[in-house]
């Protein structure tokens, strides 16, 4: 996309999505399309903003939110992610700031300023918290899916096994209809399973066919 960084233009349809990471769930979800505004000039920028801009190692553009504004350039960080991006972004690489979401057939708003700040700092809330809030239901979940008494049900779910190759390795996702619910582990013949699902599969059969 050839534009000048802040080219008199008020929007425009983004032909980017975020497959590449889940670095800003559940603000932005994998294939979801996103409309762009282009900022005019740096004043216009704010803390909370998300915007794309080229990795500096340029081999991908990157949807992050912008958490300070220095006089260089803005520091930025995905609502789902440990740590602060490790580099400043400069002004004039900045593409512009998502203002909009398309997931299906539903249009999202994509908050910026204070409340997208507001909200980058209540998805850091929910990330550290979540597995300590969920541990009690996990143990439980974990113990009744080592019992296997739900295995019965395994048939029922209609499991097909689909091969797909990432990053130059085959990988094995286990698909209920139109849902993955699960996946092995790349270089081993482990099972990661989704909740509930863990309950209902049974990983003997996995390895002579979802359906024996």
């Amino acid at each position: 996309m050839n534009k000048k960084p802040f080219e008199s233009m008020e929007k425009m349809e983004s032909k980017y999505n975020t497959c590449i990471s889940p670095s800003m769930y559940p603000t932005l979800q994998a294939g979801d399309g996103i409309e762009l505004y282009t900022y005019k000039a740096p004043s216009e920028m704010r803390v909370g903003d998300v915007i794309v801009y080229p990795h500096p190692n340029g081999s991908v553009d990157v949807v992050h939110r912008i958490i300070r504004i220095n006089p260089d350039g803005v520091i930025t960080r995905g609502d789902n992610n440990n740590k602060i991006d490790p580099y400043t972004v400069s002004f004039d690489d900045i593409i512009g700031k998502v203002i909009a979401a398309k997931r299906r057939d539903r249009y999202l708003c994509i908050r910026g300023g204070r409340t997208g700040f507001l909200i980058h700092r209540l998805m850091l809330l929910r990330k550290y918290t979540r597995p300590w809030v969920l541990l009690p239901f996990r143990m439980v979940s974990n113990a009744v899916a080592a019992w296997g008494v739900l295995n019965v049900f395994h048939s029922a779910l209609n499991l097909q096994i689909v091969r797909v190759r990432r990053n130059h390795r085959d990988q094995c996702i286990l698909v209920s209809g139109n849902r993955a619910v699960c996946r092995q582990l790349a270089d081993t013949v482990e099972w990661q399973i989704r909740f509930p699902y863990k309950l209902f599969v049974n990983k003997r059969r996995l390895k002579n066919g979802v359906n024996h």
